[in-house]
């Protein structure tokens, strides 16, 4: 099988970012729509609206009511987990638009195409966000944890870790934009010529 063309591994490649995209697409709605929920009963719990205890009907006890316990984890958890979601699924959401665009000049023959390099560009800086997003996420972690105190009944552990894989990556995707630059402009020079 052949790697660039019609047909090719590159073509395959492409229908699995589009599946990627939507699937992406469908975790960016279900974090806005988390995002939204907890607010909302936070909101209801902290406004007495809503008890910390549900109740449905049914046969448990001798009053005919099951009791449910309803556990909302604090802010302090549930934001940074919130928003390390969000930068997670937004930039791989930039990664997989421009792959999807560099893996379409692949399937049709063109690695060369002139706004390729400027695709691998925009991928090696949105995953240099994703990287400073989780950072910063885990730094407003520690920020509000030192500042408001432990939420009650839970112990969050906070470490900045450095992923040494990952800016390993995006040096290599940052030499391989500029492979792609030099090579679109040799290929222009060489149509040039002819």
């Amino acid at each position: 099988m052949k790697a660039l063309g019609r047909g090719s591994i590159a073509a395959y490649i492409k229908i699995g970012l589009d599946v990627a995209a939507v699937l992406f697409w469908i975790a960016a709605l279900g974090i806005g729509l988390a995002a939204i929920a907890y607010g909302g009963l936070l909101l209801a719990v902290h406004g007495g609206l809503m008890a910390a205890s549900i109740f449905s009907t049914g046969a448990a006890d001798q009053s005919g009511h099951v009791r449910y316990n309803l556990t909302v984890d604090p802010w302090q958890v549930a934001l940074p987990g919130l928003l390390g979601a969000l930068v997670i699924v937004t930039g791989g959401l930039v990664v997989i638009r421009r792959l999807k665009a560099l893996f379409q000049s692949f399937s049709s023959g063109e690695p060369f195409r002139k706004g390729n390099a400027g695709h691998l560009r925009a991928i090696w800086i949105a995953l240099i966000g994703i990287e400073l997003g989780r950072i910063a996420v885990a730094g407003l972690t520690g920020i509000l944890v030192m500042a408001l105190g432990q939420p009650a009944d839970a112990h969050i552990k906070v470490g900045m870790k450095i992923d040494l894989m990952a800016w390993f990556t995006i040096a290599i995707v940052v030499v391989l934009a500029e492979v792609f630059r030099e090579g679109a402009r040799l290929k222009e020079e060489q149509e040039l010529t002819i």
